[in-house]
C-alpha cells in the first residue's frame, strides 16, 4: 500500500507491466558496450571487475531488504541502521528511454524516463526494493514518487526551498525524523541510536576514501581514469555490502597511490559540474577523455560530490543525529534545486582554485530546467573571475556524438592557448 499521507489512494493505479527481450537485451548491451570502451583504458585498478559487476547486478540479495532511492539527498545511513541495503535506482541507460517514453510521454527529462521504464521489467532489480524514496527535489522526482507509489511503498522526501539552516534546520531535521519512522514501519524494525551511529561511522569511512582518491587523482591524473573513479563512486551505491566495497576500494587506491607517472601530463585540466552522469551514460566522460583532457574534480551528485562530505554530530540524541543527517544531506547540497544557487558556484570557484584548473565544463541535460537555468548565471561568474566555460546540453543518445566532440575539442584548444 502506498503512504495515504502523501499519495491518494482513491486514485491508485495498477503497476503497467512490458515483458520486451528486445528493450532488455538493448539494455544489457549498452552496459557491455560501455564497458568494452573503458577496458580499452591503458592503466586500470586490477580490481576494477569488481566494481563493474556491482553496477552490471545491483541489489544483489544477500538476504537483507533493499530500498530504493532516487538522488544522493537521501540520509542513507536510516536505511543501514534497520540492517537494510540502499540502492540507488537512478538510471542511466538511454536503450530504457524509448521503452520508459511509451508510458511517460511528454517533456520529460531522460533520466526520469528511464528510471520509470526499469519497473516495467518486473525482473530488473527496481523491483526488488521493498519500498522506495524519492526526493522532491525537482517537478519530474516529484510527479515520478506518485508514479511510482503505484508499484511499491513511496515516501517522498520534502525538501526545504532554502539552503538556511537557521530558518529551515529543525523542519528538515523532523523531515528526517518523518522519514526514520517510516523506514521503521515498513521495514518492521526499530531504529536504535546505537546502530544509527554505527552506520554514520561506516559512511564516514566512505567518505574519507573517496576524499583520498580524489586527491590522488588530482595530482596524477594519470593513475586513474574518471571514468573508473564515476565507476567505483557509483557501485558504493548498487546495494552491495559497504565493508566489501571499503575492502576492494582501499586496494584500488593503494595502486593509484603507489603509481608514479613516467613524465609530467601537459593536459588540460577540467572541473566538471551539472546534471548527473549515471552508468552507463559516461558518453560525455568518453569524449572529454578522448580529447585528451582531465577533469580533476566534480560538483556531480553521480561523482565525488556525492560522497564527499561526512555527517558531523557532536551529541548522541536522536534530535541531534536527525540535525547532523539533514546538515550533511539538506544543507551542505550543490543541487541546484534551492533558491539560491550559491552553494554551488562557490563550489565551483573553489575546486577551480584548489586544483588549479584550466576551465570549467557544464554538463546540461536536456528536459532539467534546473541546471538550464542555472548554466546562465555560472557561465557569467566564470568569465567575470576569467575561468574559460563551456555548456554541454545534450540528451541519453548518441546521435549528437560528432557535434560535441567538435565543440569540446574547439574549447580545450582555446584553453590550451590560453
Amino acid at each position: 500500500m502506498t503512504d495515504a499521507k502523501q499519495f491518494d489512494e482513491r486514485y491508485r493505479l495498477d503497476p503497467q507491466r512490458s515483458d520486451d527481450p528486445g528493450a532488455r537485451k538493448r539494455s544489457r548491451f549498452v552496459a557491455e558496450r560501455q564497458r568494452l570502451l573503458q577496458s580499452e583504458l591503458t592503466r586500470r585498478p586490477s580490481n576494477i571487475a569488481f566494481f563493474e559487476d556491482l553496477l552490471a547486478d545491483p541489489g544483489r540479495s544477500d538476504g537483507k531488504p533493499l530500498v530504493g532511492y532516487f538522488c544522493n539527498m537521501i540520509p542513507v545511513e536510516l536505511i543501514l541502521a534497520l540492517d537494510a541495503r540502499p540502492v540507488r535506482l537512478g538510471c542511466g541507460n538511454p536503450a530504457l528511454v524509448q521503452q520508459g517514453e511509451e508510458v511517460l510521454s511528454g517533456d520529460i527529462c531522460p533520466l526520469a524516463k528511464a528510471s520509470f521504464a526499469a519497473f516495467l521489467d518486473e525482473d530488473n532489480a527496481a523491483n526488488r526494493c521493498c519500498a522506495l524514496i524519492l526526493p522532491s527535489s525537482c517537478d519530474a522526482k516529484r510527479k515520478l514518487g506518485e508514479v511510482l507509489a503505484d508499484y511499491k511503498p513511496t515516501f517522498m522526501f520534502n525538501l526545504p526551498p532554502e539552503q538556511d539552516a537557521h530558518r529551515f534546520g529543525a523542519v528538515a531535521a523532523a523531515e528526517v525524523g518523518r522519514l526514520a519512522d517510516w523506514l521503521s514501519t515498513r521495514l518492521k524494525r526499530r531504529m536504535r541510536r546505537s546502530a544509527l551511529r554505527k552506520a554514520i561511522d561506516l559512511t564516514r569511512r566512505r567518505t574519507a576514501l573517496v576524499r583520498r582518491l580524489q586527491e590522488v587523482r588530482a595530482s596524477k591524473p594519470a593513475a586513474l581514469s574518471v571514468r573508473d573513479f564515476f565507476v567505483i563512486i557509483q557501485s558504493a551505491s548498487a546495494g552491495g555490502d559497504i565493508d566489501a566495497w571499503l575492502a576492494e576500494a582501499g586496494k584500488a587506491l593503494a595502486e593509484v597511490e603507489a603509481y608514479k607517472p613516467p613524465r609530467k601530463r601537459f593536459r588540460p585540466r577540467i572541473i566538471l559540474t551539472g546534471a548527473p552522469m549515471i552508468w552507463p551514460n559516461f558518453k560525455v566522460l568518453n569524449l572529454i577523455e578522448e580529447a585528451r583532457a582531465d577533469v580533476v574534480a566534480d560538483t556531480l551528485c553521480s561523482g565525488a560530490e556525492g560522497c564527499f562530505d561526512p555527517v558531523v554530530y557532536e551529541e548522541k540524541s536522536r534530535k541531534a543525529l536527525m540535525r547532523a543527517l539533514a546538515e550533511r544531506y539538506v544543507f551542505a547540497s550543490p543541487c541546484p534545486c534551492f533558491i539560491s544557487q550559491g552553494t554551488r558556484i562557490a563550489r565551483v570557484l573553489d575546486l577551480v582554485r584548489e586544483y588549479k584548473a584550466d576551465g570549467v565544463i557544464n554538463y546540461g541535460l536536456r528536459l532539467c530546467q534546473l541546471f538550464d537555468m542555472e548554466a546562465y548565471r555560472l557561465s557569467r561568474i566564470l568569465k567575470q573571475n576569467k575561468v574559460p566555460f563551456i555548456n554541454l546540453r545534450t540528451d541519453y543518445s548518441l546521435e549528437d556524438t560528432e557535434q560535441i566532440r567538435v565543440r569540446l575539442e574547439a574549447f580545450l584548444e582555446t584553453v590550451e592557448k590560453d
